[in-house]
């Protein structure tokens, strides 16, 4: 399911049966990981005929002018596959690159295990995720840009989504009560993260800079910000936010013998995700993401987001009201 971007998000997603998270584990390889004037002729039919020409105009080019902002932030996901190399290892099912388009997945396993994404219960079908061997890479396209810009959060420009997860430690504690109800543990593990990506940008789509090379794994993807169970077998109904960056500065560590509320409640409404900075490629801007495995291991991708321009959401919002006051004068 897409993010919507405008005054509202979209809530619906249908319920599914019950999962057992731990199922995850059993999945092999690294899939685990203006105002118009009307006058002349118009003039002779007064006053009152010229104010309702400037009112409809002026409203009209309000929502061009909204319209045309909707368009340029549309959809802050990848929305085209420039190329695609599955490289000498990826996992086998999963080398469909299309997979990596649009919204991250909030909802997994439909068929299979049926069950929400959280950080205890990452995607896994194979037409949710894309691998990339060793040698292989992936380049995106995106409607949106990719800005560098000091005023996100975090110096966040872009963020990856993998199906990295947290390794559910209740399920080996010597309590059998607590099966499955999502705990760090001391030294959280997290599974399904493979080898390390390097991450490179563009304008172009022919010359490419590196922008950093990163293992993905933190943080893993949480589809709705009110689950309360770390596998739930139904979709909630406040979808988190895929732009929103957490500090990329935060480890593993800082997330020991957290439970499952408390891992949501730290992500406060993100969707998590791998933050990335491209300030370091010196591009302003970028329309063009590659992966590229230079690694031994695979790794998988869900999907990527651009981080929009700060108050770009609300301007639409503020724009689409100037417009419905000026109809109403």
């Amino acid at each position: 399911m897409g993010r919507r971007i405008g005054c509202a998000l979209s809530l619906l997603a249908a319920p599914a049966p019950t999962p057992h998270s731990q199922l995850r584990m059993l999945i092999p390889g690294s899939v685990l990981r203006a105002t118009g004037q009307h006058t002349g002729a118009h003039a002779v039919l007064g006053r009152e005929f010229t104010s309702s020409m400037n009112i409809i105009t002026t409203g009209a080019l309000a929502l061009t002018t909204v319209s045309m902002q909707m368009a340029a932030y549309a959809s802050p996901f990848a929305s085209s596959v420039l190329s695609y190399d599955q490289g000498s290892n990826a996992s086998a099912g999963y080398t469909t690159a299309s997979t990596a388009l649009g919204s991250a997945e909030r909802f997994t396993g439909e068929g299979i295990f049926p069950s929400g994404v959280t950080p205890f219960n990452p995607a896994f079908g194979t037409d949710e995720i894309v691998s990339i061997g060793a040698g292989g890479h992936l380049a995106l396209g995106f409607d949106t840009a990719i800005t560098n810009s000091a005023n996100h959060a975090f110096g966040v420009d872009l963020i990856v989504f993998s199906n990295a997860g947290f390794a559910d430690t209740t399920w080996t504690d010597a309590d059998p009560n607590n099966d499955g109800t999502g705990f760090t543990g001391a030294n959280p593990f997290i599974f399904g993260a493979g080898g390390a990506a390097t991450i490179q940008v563009s304008n172009d789509g022919v010359n490419w800079i590196t922008a950093t090379t990163i293992t993905l794994d933190l943080f893993p993807t949480l589809g709705y910000a009110d689950y309360t169970s770390p596998s739930p077998a139904a979709a909630g109904s406040v979808e988190t936010d895929f732009t929103q960056a957490l500090d990329p500065t935060l480890t593993a560590a800082d997330f020991a013998n957290m439970t499952f509320d408390q891992v949501r409640d730290a992500y406060n409404g993100s969707g998590g995700g791998i933050g990335i900075d491209i300030a370091s490629t010196g591009l302003s801007s970028a329309s063009f993401v590659r992966f590229l495995n230079e690694s031994g291991s695979a790794f998988e991708i869900d999907a990527v987001a651009v981080v929009p321009a700060p108050g770009a959401i609300a301007m639409l919002c503020v724009s689409g009201s100037i417009a419905s006051r000026r109809r109403r004068s």
